[in-house]
């Protein structure tokens, strides 16, 4: 059994580990379990009555509340500090592969590892495993948002197609990102206005509207030059919609990553706000592996994409 016992980031970061998590579990008909996502659980359809968060789902649902997952989450967390359960920590340094964990051990019938830290991400990048493309459906499935999640952007997306040609998501990452990596991707209103701009400029000829969504209240008066609505300020509900729109622009974050995946849409991430966008530059989740060398530079330039 595989058991993700320390949590990671928010809710991106914890989503495309749980994902690919569940297709190692698929491929080698294993078990997971992840007590670190406990305050999310309540938002999706495969562990909102499972407080365990177990994949693939058991046979009869243990149902739980936020009271129960915490309080099961610190017993699974004490256990392994107290090393009573094995522990594999995968570190910024040394990324976890698992074929080379397999050279050493072996995840015997009734055992159980708890896994500690965030790049395991063997199955994405490996050319010759695209696991997590393999059975996307399955995770999507899984970790689709309950319908309370969802009615309100399916509501609004159906709305802004009766009115345009484009929906172009735009993610507007403020408060954290003003400290996170000493502020590498913090942009002013400003700048993402000049972002906006390009956009327009590049899908010239079609009616375009965008789908705005933040961390912080916005003040619309601000965006008045275009054609544009707001999403709920939900984080699941917003995550959601930008899932949904033709095309995803925002900063590095594993939030709009999600976003991509799970709509299989096309996303922008924003490096230089000077720059001229290119449709070339909107990537599908699996190509992004083309954006630096996989053996030299994964560790560095993944982790800077989307911690």
């Amino acid at each position: 059994m595989l058991i993700i016992s320390a949590k990671s980031g928010q809710l991106g970061n914890r989503l495309l580990l749980f994902a690919n998590f569940i297709a190692w579990a698929i491929e080698h008909n294993l078990t997971v379990i992840n007590p670190a996502f406990e305050e999310y659980a309540e938002f999706f359809v495969g562990t909102a009555r499972d407080f365990l968060c177990c994949y693939p789902p058991p046979s009869f649902a243990a149902p739980g509340n936020k009271f129960i997952r915490s309080k099961y989450y610190n017993f699974i967390k004490y256990l392994s500090n107290k090393q009573v359960l094995k522990i594999q920590e995968i570190t910024r340094e040394k990324p976890f592969s698992w074929s080379k964990y397999q050279e050493h051990e072996q995840i015997k019938p009734g055992s159980n590892v708890c896994f500690q830290g965030w790049l395991f991400r063997d199955g994405w990048f490996v050319h010759d495993a695209p696991k997590l493309r393999k059975h996307a459906d399955q995770i999507r499935s899984y970790l689709t948002p309950l319908p309370r999640y969802t009615i309100n952007p399916e509501n609004l997306i159906s709305n802004i197609k009766n009115s345009a040609d484009t929906i172009v998501g735009i993610h507007i990452r403020q408060g954290d990102y003003a400290q996170h990596q000493n502020g590498r991707y913090f942009y002013t209103i400003d700048q993402y206005i000049e972002v906006m701009n390009a956009a327009v400029k590049l899908f010239s000829g079609n009616n375009i509207k965008f789908l705005i969504s933040s961390n912080l209240q916005q003040e619309p008066s601000l965006f008045k030059s275009f054609n544009c609505v707001f999403g709920s300020g939900d984080l699941t509900e917003d995550m959601y919609a930008l899932s949904q729109c033709d095309y995803i622009v925002g900063p590095p974050s594993s939030y709009t990553m999600w976003a991509s995946f799970y709509g299989v849409k096309p996303l922008y991430m924003i490096r230089d706000v000077r720059k001229t966008i290119n449709m070339k530059d909107f990537v599908q989740f699996y190509e992004w592996q083309g954006f630096f060398n996989y053996r030299d530079n994964w560790n560095e330039s993944f982790w800077d994409w989307t911690h």
